[in-house]
């Protein structure tokens, strides 16, 4: 296990929203946007809603990659590489699940009934700020 620098932390708690992608059976690349939650300086974990490509990858292959930025000057960005352990009809999902029913309206009125917890362990932490010195170097 690997922990995330605190700067990181701060902006994944800052988003909303990151990229996080996978890969298909067939090798395609898949990104999509998941709303996370930082449990610990370790762990990242997210609601799987509507179960379509995202979670059918997971389920085939646990290996995940997030990528966050800062949005403004100075611009720090990071990729965080890590392995995803899939709740589903446990204490876990259930918990999360009240989380996010409590903290959004209708606008998820098309998901299942009940939402998967997607817990993801970091395992590598890479800097990717722009600069010829920075980007792309393993940090964590």
């Amino acid at each position: 296990m690997v922990t995330m620098p605190e700067e990181l932390i701060q902006l994944l708690t800052q988003w909303h929203t990151v990229p996080v992608a996978t890969t298909g059976p067939d090798g395609m690349p898949n990104v999509a946007g998941k709303s996370v939650m930082v449990m610990n300086p370790e762990t990242i974990v997210w609601g799987e809603l509507y179960f379509m490509q995202t979670y059918e990858n997971l389920t085939r292959n646990s290996r995940a990659s997030i990528c966050v930025w800062q949005r403004s000057p100075p611009f720090r960005a990071y990729k965080v590489n890590g392995k995803v352990t899939i709740h589903e009809h446990d204490e876990l999902a259930a918990q999360l699940d009240e989380r996010v029913r409590t903290g959004h309206g209708m606008e998820f009125k098309a998901r299942r009934d009940q939402l998967a917890a997607v817990y993801f362990t970091v395992e590598e932490v890479y800097d990717q700020t722009p600069g010829l010195e920075t980007a792309g170097k393993r940090i964590a």
